[in-house]
């Protein structure tokens, strides 16, 4: 018979079972992504098979390579700075007793229990107001802020076990300080400085949220490089660089529970500090000669919206080196903008958001005599309403939101909105996460539209909206294919370029531009006023004006280009896939500007929208 427990709750074995229970429940979803990494299919839900090619294609990404190399420098480099920062705090606590020691102690507690975020944001904040340059050493220092204190912490508590009369005796007998602390305070306390520096290295390696305030242009870090594939879509290859990442997090654990076991030596701490430095030297020394600043040019813009051969065939004809990060939508862009934190040479800003940044002063104009292929663009595109002059950017593509469907889950005819109103297809409804284009579709099946900027017909779209909700899936951007693919969802409002691309690859799924209307956009590609390759940056306008260039580009990511001489170009397949938008009539599209302060009614209206639960009963009963 089971023996009860101390703590008097049910027998050994039942807590056993429980607590196995519960680390079973934290870790198993870490065994099957390494799994799936191994799949041979590109979605990560279906297997199809054991492959090793999802590391092959992980391994010869370049933007995975760049971001291990930044990682490394920076995980470095913020931990041999924590380290030392961090031990010495935990001397001065555990030695001696000053006024204020209390406050000190209890401040170094902050970076361990604030949210990261607020961490993150403050420490931007920080950056920007003493106009220190985002980039490696924005995130060094960010890094090693707040790994300090968890080195402080876990070397302080190994300080709590020294006795100090080994140093009072060692002094005693004539040894300086210095040799006292060398050769009976370090060896003492070795394990526990090499275990703080593991656990800093291991938080370097997989921050996210502080790097993505601190990072530039070109010191996006791993965990940035699989964010945005993230957004790009979930995929083996994603599996397989996780996988990569969990590999070396453990093996720097498990490296420092055992340094933290063991006694070490003075040669032995002494060998792995000059390592350690031979290490960062090495790494910084690679940074430098592999960096090129005047053939470089920084790409922001949304994840995978450029044909990946495309920018290879740019750096190849230029000898500028492409580097690139992701941001969510134009908030995020406008949000690093406006704050002064945006390294960028090109960035791909929304039609109303050109307009936006023109009146905040953001861009700079485009020399027309630098782009000659502008001549390439259909005038219908060259000065629309939101920027008139059409000096401060070039089109780069445009687009409408619409619905995809599987066919062989909604046999009905599909030609309107009113299909996500079905109750029909509870649960199995996925509508886009964006304010816009959900109010803009509760707008339109009432026969108004958003740029009447009227709080009644706001209201209304509302009230339309809240009863939707207990249909709606979930409110995704990201991975609106591999949720149907996975047949998560049945229908869903997605962005034209998504769902052309589903139907081309999937004949059963079916994109349909709903009779009622659609709301149109145009993205552009802008330079920032404080571009630092302005004259590289017009070079890859002019490179992606090129008819030859823009049918491939289209080609790879199924979005039509205002380009009057690329449609001619494209492959008969993927033609005949366009051909409904590159022949629209523009006049079916609602091309939505910047509401101005109509923006924070909306803004309000969808907060409130998100905030209520899923489970809430509508308040009437849906066609």
């Amino acid at each position: 018979m089971a023996r009860d427990n101390d703590l008097r709750l049910g027998t050994a074995a039942g807590v056993r079972l429980a607590a196995w229970a519960s680390v079973a429940f934290l870790f198993l979803p870490i065994p099957v992504l390494v799994l799936y990494s191994f799949n041979a299919g590109r979605q990560v839900t279906h297997w199809e098979g054991f492959s090793l090619k999802w590391y092959a294609t992980a391994l010869s990404d370049r933007s995975v390579w760049l971001g291990v190399r930044n990682s490394l420098i920076i995980a470095t480099a913020s931990t041999l700075i924590s380290t030392v920062l961090g031990t010495a705090a935990a001397l001065v606590l555990a030695k001696y007793t000053f006024r204020g020691r209390m406050l000190f102690q209890s401040l170094i507690y902050i970076p361990v229990i604030l949210p990261e975020i607020i961490f993150g944001l403050s420490l931007l904040a920080l950056f920007v107001f003493m106009r220190m340059p985002l980039g490696f050493t924005a995130v060094i220092c960010s890094h090693a802020t707040f790994s300090m204190s968890f080195v402080a912490l876990i070397v302080l508590a190994r300080l709590h076990h020294f006795d100090w009369r080994l140093e009072e005796a060692s002094l005693d007998l004539g040894a300086t300080r210095l040799q006292t602390f060398f050769r009976i305070v370090l060896p003492e306390i070795a394990p526990g400085i090499m275990s703080g520096a593991m656990f800093a290295f291991t938080m370097s390696l997989d921050d996210f949220i502080s790097t993505l305030f601190t990072a530039s242009a070109s010191s996006g870090t791993l965990p940035l490089r699989i964010y945005a594939l993230v957004k790009y879509g979930i995929t083996p290859e994603l599996n397989a660089v996780s996988t990569l990442l969990i590999l070396v997090t453990l093996g720097a654990l498990w490296a420092g529970y055992h340094l933290q076991k063991n006694v070490i030596s003075r040669r032995m701490l002494l060998g792995l500090g000059g390592g350690t430095v031979a290490t960062i030297g090495f790494l910084l020394i690679l940074s430098v000669s592999m960096a090129d600043d005047d053939n470089t040019l920084n790409l922001y813009n949304y994840a995978g919206y450029f044909d990946d051969a495309v920018l290879a065939d740019f750096e190849k004809e230029t000898g500028i080196r492409v580097t690139w990060n992701f941001y969510n939508d134009n908030v995020e862009l406008l949000a690093r903008m406006s704050m002064g934190a945006c390294d960028y040479d090109v960035v791909v800003p929304c039609d109303y958001m050109v307009g936006i940044l023109v009146k905040l002063g953001l861009l700079a104009r485009i020399d027309a005599d630098n782009v000659p292929n502008i001549v390439n663009i259909d005038d219908r595109f060259r000065r629309m309403p939101f920027e008139p002059t059409g000096t401060y950017y070039v089109p780069y593509t445009y687009g409408c939101t619409g619905i995809s469907y599987n066919s062989k889950k909604v046999s009905e005819p599909v030609e309107s909105w009113t299909v996500l109103l079905n109750s029909k297809y509870k649960d199995r409804i996925l509508m886009l996460d964006d304010v816009r284009e959900c109010f803009g579709f509760a707008f339109r099946l009432q026969g108004h539209s958003l740029t009447d900027k009227k709080p009644d017909e706001l209201r209304q779209a509302l009230s339309l909206l809240e009863k939707q909700r207990p249909l709606v899936r979930r409110y995704d951007s990201s991975t609106i294919q591999d949720l149907l693919l996975g047949n998560e969802v049945f229908v869903a409002q997605c962005w034209s370029g998504i769902g052309l691309r589903l139907s081309m690859n999937h004949p059963e799924f079916r994109f349909v531009l709903p009779r009622e209307g659609m709301s149109m956009f145009v993205d552009t590609l802008c330079i920032p006023k404080d571009a630092r390759h302005k004259k590289n940056a017009e070079r890859f306008l002019n490179f992606m004006m090129r008819p030859d260039i823009a049918a491939r580009n289209m080609k790879g990511i199924f979005y039509p280009m205002p380009n009057t001489k690329a449609p001619v170009l494209l492959p008969g397949d993927v033609r005949k896939v366009l051909d409904p938008m590159l022949n629209m009539d523009l006049k079916r599209l609602e091309l939505v500007g910047d509401l101005g302060e109509f923006t924070k009614d909306v803004d309000r209206a969808w907060t409130e929208l998100r905030s209520r639960s899923m489970t809430q009963a509508p308040n009437a009963s849906l066609p």
